[in-house]
Parts: structure tokens; sequence; C-alpha cells
């Protein structure tokens, strides 16, 4: 073959090759364009919607409307919690500039540390730029004036419209309505699968606020708000759901008593509830120390939350329900009725104090000395003798006083619509089998037997046993008016008529003879029971204003009024208040005072007692009694 041949098949061969390379990058060009066509059309076809949400979504930004939470009034129509109109100094973020200048600026108005504003900022770090930063909220009208009358040192503080609830009681009501808050991620968890709750919800925290939040809090609603790539709002907003206001209560609490229950209760400790002897509904309920509810409608800083936690008299801490007391000679009311229906005494019993008396190899001690004689248990209850009690829970047995006990709520709780409610203890031997491994000793049904040793009641429970007293039937405690206005039904108690006769004339006869003269109300009858609740032993025989505060007994008063026709029943526990005849009655009577105003004759003129005959120890209304121990 000669040099052209062999040319030519070179050539020849070399189109081929560059002839496949074409193809080959022709089918890799159609290939392409093939999944490109392919991928437009799954995303435009396929999942076209889809992305379009998508895209809307990164445009339209959705924002919640908060809902006005329901007004809350008392049984007089009485605002006890409303929601008011506030305002908030703001920081616009969009196109902030000399962020420093103005915020060292601020600090000098306003007196907030330029690090808090700083770290306030910096967390909002990645959140859309027309969302503000709050640095005041519920400001004054002198805030506002220095901001104001500077406005070119802060062209990026506006003021904006916000809503805050308010109690205009403060303390009066504190822990019967609580407070509200800002919902937890733990109630978000709780409660947010049912979708009720989403983040940023106002929340009740504690009292009515809490129990009845699916009432007051109403649905939150939504605008939708327009924003550009940087996160710049753009336009005006659209409303997207409206918002549904929460609904109003109304409550059986009587806030004349309420101001008249703090007032009297001064720098005391301790707790008091008034109800209804009949229906249950709650006239007033008190914890105190109290906390002021408003404190908590704005955001709570680290350093007053605290305070409040750590502080030792607990003012968060709801006594009249949740806290456990020995009731003291209180607790004779039951022995009485345990006694008398049980058979263990008769009321012509009589049982010789002699000022103590020796039971199982030991002494038990009557707190008066020389004792009291022979007594029944009309003068027993009369005169709060110890040595008469101690004999009849002998004679009965612990397994008897836990059931009367029981039949009366104690050691359980009494269904109150409060969050928190405790439930006490009611010792029994299978109680103590259960809870602490132990047998039950003889000697412990003494002590129980004036209400000491491991007994422990709610002033709750001992409000709800003196409304069973005077009206022979155990009603529902309850604070909220149910819609239809019936009450729940009391429940019928199966104590006979002349075991509650023989009590409730004893009760009478502790106020106008006995150790509970300072409540006496004159014209209007009160029957009641003071009660001494041992905290120490070496308090034990000695006159309780020769001890420290801390070292006194717990103080009872319990009762209602009219003695002959109740319409009110009451328990007040003073902490460390030493008598109850001292210290509880007269913050029940003061109470009371308000409850029958219209029906008393007015007080004395004060420049008229300094001639008014000597007093004989409280028998008139208005006097001052002589004291009397327990």
């Amino acid at each position: 073959m000669d040099y052209r041949e062999r040319w030519q098949l070179k050539e020849y061969l070399s189109e081929r090759r560059l002839g496949r390379r074409i193809g080959l990058f022709h089918l890799a060009v159609g290939a392409l364009l093939l999944t490109f066509l392919l991928s437009f059309w799954h995303l435009q076809v396929s999942r076209g919607e889809e992305y379009a949400l998508l895209a809307e979504n990164n445009r339209l930004r959705k924002i919640p409307i908060p809902p006005t939470r329901g007004v809350v009034f008392d049984r007089n129509n009485e605002v006890v919690a409303s929601t008011r109109p506030s305002l908030d100094l703001v920081l616009r973020r969009e196109g902030l500039l000399d962020v420093d200048g103005q915020m060292r600026r601020l600090e000098r108005a306003l007196g907030i540390p330029y690090a808090d504003l700083r770290a306030r900022l910096d967390a909002m770090r990645g959140r859309p730029t027309f969302e503000p930063l709050v640095i005041k909220e519920d400001v004054g009208l002198a805030d506002l004036a220095k901001i104001e009358s500077r406005r070119e040192w802060f062209p990026s503080v506006e003021v904006e419209e916000s809503s805050r609830r308010d109690y205009p009681d403060g303390k009066a009501i504190a822990h019967a309505v609580g407070y509200v808050g800002e919902v937890t991620s733990a109630q978000l968890l709780r409660e947010g699968a049912a979708g009720t709750l989403e983040m940023g919800d106002i929340v009740g925290k504690a009292g009515i606020e809490r129990a009845h939040d699916d009432v007051l809090r109403g649905r939150r609603g939504w605008k939708l708000v327009t924003v550009n790539s940087l996160g710049r709002q753009l336009g005006e907003p659209q409303i997207g759901r409206v918002p549904e206001d929460g609904r109003g209560l109304r409550l059986t609490l009587d806030l004349r008593l309420q101001r008249t229950l703090l007032q009297a209760f001064g720098e005391e400790a301790g707790a008091a509830v008034f109800l209804d002897p009949w229906t249950g509904e709650v006239l007033a309920i008190a914890s105190m120390p109290a906390y002021d509810p408003n404190v908590f409608a704005t955001q709570v800083s680290p350093s007053v939350w605290l305070g409040l936690l750590q502080d030792p008299a607990r003012p968060l801490h709801d006594r009249a329900i949740g806290s456990y007391y020995a009731p003291g000679s209180t607790f004779k009311v039951l022995m009485s009725i345990a006694g008398l229906e049980s058979g263990g005494i008769q009321p012509s019993t009589v049982l010789h104090c002699g000022g103590s008396i020796n039971m199982y190899g030991r002494p038990f001690a009557c707190w008066k000395k020389g004792g009291h004689g022979g007594v029944d248990v009309h003068r027993a209850l009369v005169h709060s003798c110890n040595v008469f009690f101690y004999q009849v829970g002998r004679a009965v047995g612990i397994d008897t006083i836990a059931r009367y006990a029981d039949m009366l709520n104690l050691g359980r709780p009494t269904g109150i619509d409060l969050p928190g409610e405790g439930a006490g203890v009611l010792p029994s031997p299978e109680w103590k089998r259960k809870t602490r491994g132990e047998p039950w000793y003889a000697g412990e049904t003494i002590s129980v037997s004036i209400g000491q040793g491991i007994l422990a009641v709610t002033p709750v429970q001992m409000a709800l046993l003196m409304s069973a007293v005077a009206t022979g039937k155990l009603p529902k405690p309850h604070l909220v008016r149910p819609e239809s206005g019936a009450a729940p039904e009391a429940t019928p108690l199966p104590i006979s008529a002349g075991t509650l006769a023989i009590v409730r004339a004893a009760l009478k006869d502790v106020v106008e003879e006995g150790t509970g003269r300072r409540a006496s109300l004159g014209p209007i009858p009160v029957a009641g029971k003071t009660g001494t609740a041992q905290v120490f032993k070496k308090s034990a025989g000695i006159d309780a204003d020769k001890l420290p505060k801390p070292e006194r007994d717990h103080a009872w008063f319990v009762g209602y009024a009219p003695a002959d026709r109740p319409e009110i029943a009451f328990a007040v526990v003073v902490e460390h208040g030493g008598h109850g005849g001292t210290t509880a009655a007269p913050i029940a009577r003061q109470v009371l005072e308000t409850f029958f105003a219209d029906r008393l004759p007015p007080k004395p003129d004060p420049s008229q007692i300094a001639r008014a005959e000597p007093d004989r120890g409280g028998e008139r209304w208005g006097g001052a009694p002589t004291p009397v121990p327990r």
C-alpha cells in the first residue's frame, strides 16, 4: 500500500473517532437537558404547590394577637382582676444606628444597666428585625417624658400599646386569685398536644387564675406581616384570625371581708377561711404574709423572683389550703361528737379533773394547774378541759376518732377549686403501719384527743368542720359561682340532733363565758372554740408573752355566727400567736363585725369609753376581755 492510501485510511479513522466523540457529547447534552426538564417538571408540577407555600412562608410572618383575659368579679360585682391598657418602650431594630450610643443614653435616662440592654439585644439575633426589643414594660409618664423631651437622642425608641393584668386589691386577694405569666415549656408539653397553648401565651400560674385558666384565657388570634429578604416589614399587616377574649368569672368572695381580714392580721403570719356554712361559698380566704400579684403583671426580674422564693416567711405559699397545723383544743369539738355518738360518754357523764391524770404509766397535764373539778361535756368544751378529753380518747379509741374525723373531712382534701390543696394527716394504726412501719401506741391516742401528736389539719378543713357542726351537713367549699347559680348540694351527716345541740350550746358559751370572749359581738351570738397548738415542748405551761415569738404556740379560733341561725363559719390560725383567745379570736371578730355591720349598734365614741364602768371580762360588746389561756 502506497503512502496516499495510508494517509486516507488514517484520516478516515480519525473522522470516525471524532464522530463517535461528537455523538457521545450530543448524547450527554441530551441527557443533561432531559434531566433539567425532569427536574423542572418535578419542581413546577409535581411539588409546585408545596414549594410555592414554602416561598410564601419565607415572605410572610405569622404574628400572634393575644386575647383579652376575662374579668374576675367578687360576689358584689366589684372587680377583683381585670386587664388594663399599658405602654411599653421598645427599640426598633430595623435600620438601627448608633446602637451603643442609644443604649448608653437609655441607661442614664431609665436606670437600666447597659449590660442588660446589650444582653437582651444579643439574645434577639436570628429573630426577624421587624420584632422590636422591649426596653421597659408598663412605663409611667415620667419615663415617657425623659424619652420624648430628648427625641433626637433616641431615634429608634418608640412607644407601643400593650395590656397588663391588674389586681386592684393586691395582697388582699393574692392567694385566692393568684397571678398570670408566660406559659412554660413544661406546660406546653402537658397541654400543647391538644393545641390549646402556644409559646408566648399568658396563662394562670396560681389560684383562680390557674384553676379556671381555660375559661379566662380566651383564644389567641394572628396577623400576617409581609417582609423582605432582610426581614423588614413591608406594608400593613393583614388580620388572619380575630382573637377570642376570655370569659369573665364571678366569685363567691366578698372584697369587704377580704380587706378586713388582711387588716386584722396585720404583721401576723397564718391563715383564715370564712364561708357560708349551708352552701360552701367561700366568703373570705387569706394566707399571711401575702405577696402583691401585680408584681407578676410585667416581666419579673430574677432578683425579685429569687427574693420571693427564698423569703423565710414563704409569702408564695398558700397556708389556708396547703399548710398543716395541729388543731389543738379545737379538735375537742370532734372529740365531743365522737364520744357522744359512739356511746363513750353520755350528756350526763361527769369526769374529774385534778390538773393532771396518770395514764399508761405517765402523767398527762391539763392547762389549768388546779384542775376544773367535776365537768361534763358541756363544761369541758366551754373551759377546754384537757383531762376530760384524755379520758374520752381512752374510752372511744383511735379507730373511732379516725372514723368520725374522716366523716367530717379531716385528713383528705376538701375539693376546694384552688390548686395545691393538701390532705393533712389523720393518724390511725393502719396509717402508721403503712407510712412509718411502726405499731400504734396507746399514749398516742391521748395526745390526739386534745389535737396534738401527729394529727395535722388545714384551715379550710377546720372551717368545713365548723360548717358541719352549724348545719348538720357537709358542704363543698368553692370560690367560683356555678353558671347555673346552684351550689353543690351539701352531704347530710349521720350525727344525731341531740349531739349537735349539746355541742352547739357549749360553743356558744365558749364565747359568752369561756375562752373565746374576745370574739363576742354583743347582740349577735357567736359560737366558737379556741385552740393552742403546741410547737415546742418547752412552751408547755409557760405564758406566751414570756417566750420569743418563734417559740410560741400556734393560736386557733374556729366557729360560726349567729349561734342560733348560722350564716358564716370560719377558722383562723395565727402562727406562733400564743393563745387562740387572745390573738386568733380578735381577728375573727373584726371580720364578723364587717359581715354583720348593718345589724350591729354603732361602736361607742372613744371619748366616752373612759367614763364607762370598769370592764367585766369582755361581757359587753366592744369591751376588752380579761385574757383567758387556751
